[in-house]
């Protein structure tokens, strides 16, 4: 998962059955109503679809396909409760997942908390530092596994809710048709709207898109904007990648993480423009 935010809470207690969805040559995707996979900085958000290949979960610390998050100016507020349900036609699957905004996370340092305020102007320089001299990004990966030596923490805090914002999955052969629903949110100082598409960095580490960039591992970025019509992200030893189109009501990004214990995500995710509408968009799967 990109950098907004991270964990350190247990997994939940009260397990229920995923519900998992195949499609052919082995893939299939599957949605938890609790916080599983319990991996790494994301262990204690709700995670979007998980992409599975021949029963292995493919996830690593992303936080799956079509996750809604909201920045509001205050902070930006995850989703820590859920409910899904299931259609099943004879041509397709539909998932749906409500999630309900009700996390925000919390910066501690020996267990004191730390100014909000003081922590975001470091973080927003080491971010402007990372992205405009990707050369180093080992060095600044070191600097990131770093920081458990020095007991600074980020924590989940269960909080008021923001709203409810309504995933729809459609899946079909090769393509998951996703509906995002914010008509449920409450948009009062809400400043942007984003819809993550993440699985592992391990499996996912080749970038390649229609205006015929190829990236590899860190050279994809932390948080680049997509400027081709379509991008894809490919699992050379799985021999499996997804792929999103740009489109005119979002940005597209681009996004790689790989830090011992800390990061271990790959993906294309949209930014918007707060919104009370729908936002629409696929995913094409090939193997």
């Amino acid at each position: 998962m990109n950098s907004l935010a991270t964990s350190t809470k247990a997994p939940s207690i009260n397990l229920q059955p995923p519900i998992t969805v195949p499609f052919t040559g082995g893939l299939a995707v599957r949605l938890y109503e609790d916080c599983r996979p319990n991996c790494m900085e994301t262990a204690s958000i709700q995670k979007g679809l998980v992409l599975m290949l021949n029963n292995q979960e493919l996830i690593e610390e992303g936080v799956g396909f079509g996750l809604p998050i909201a920045k509001y100016v205050d902070k930006t507020y995850f989703s820590s409760s859920a409910e899904i349900s299931i259609e099943k036609t004879a041509s397709f699957s539909k998932l749906k997942k409500t999630y309900t905004l009700d996390l925000i996370s919390k910066k501690l340092w020996q267990k004191q908390t730390i100014n909000d305020r003081i922590y975001s102007k470091w973080r927003k320089t080491f971010a402007k530092s990372y992205l405009s001299h990707k050369e180093l990004s080992p060095i600044f990966n070191k600097i990131m596994e770093l920081r458990a030596v020095a007991k600074i923490k980020t924590e989940f805090v269960k909080v008021k809710p923001r709203g409810k914002i309504i995933v729809n999955y459609e899946i079909q052969p090769a393509t998951i048709k996703v509906k995002v629903d914010f008509s449920h949110l409450t948009l009062n100082n809400c400043k942007e709207l984003l819809v993550l598409n993440e699985q592992g960095s391990t499996v996912f580490g080749e970038y390649f898109d229609s205006n015929n960039l190829k990236l590899v591992g860190s050279k994809i970025g932390g948080w680049d904007a997509v400027t081709a019509k379509h991008a894809s992200l490919f699992s050379a030893k799985k021999q499996v990648s997804f792929s999103l189109q740009r489109t005119s009501r979002a940005t597209l990004f681009r996004g790689y993480e790989k830090t011992k214990t800390r990061f271990a995500w790959a993906g294309l995710s949209y930014s918007m423009q707060p919104t009370d509408g729908t936002f629409d968009y696929a995913i094409e799967l090939k193997q």
